[in-house]
């Protein structure tokens, strides 16, 4: 995956679009994609900001794991009880 741009060429980016600036002239200016610039333009009137967000990580697990545990139990009871009521031991 591709590194996000970096701070400076957004900061620039905007300062162009603040002037007045089109969005397409000012991609073509900084050799970017149109929608880097909307999107920019839309995250710093969302968040005030302008840093790019997280890439990757660790994802947290769903479960905890009480719960997990439960879950993992009643499945196999759950199996235990339909292989009985096949008559499968």
């Amino acid at each position: 995956m591709t590194r996000p741009y970096s701070e400076d060429i957004r900061e620039r980016a905007l300062a162009r679009a603040d002037a007045g600036e089109t969005v397409r002239s000012i991609a073509e200016a900084l050799q970017i994609s149109p929608s880097c610039v909307t999107k920019w333009k839309n995250l710093r009137r969302d968040t005030g900001g302008l840093a790019p967000g997280q890439i990757g990580g660790h994802k947290k697990r769903v479960l905890s794991d009480a719960n997990a545990d439960w879950l993992v139990s009643a499945y196999f009871t759950a199996q235990a009880t339909r292989a009985a009521g096949r008559g499968v031991a």
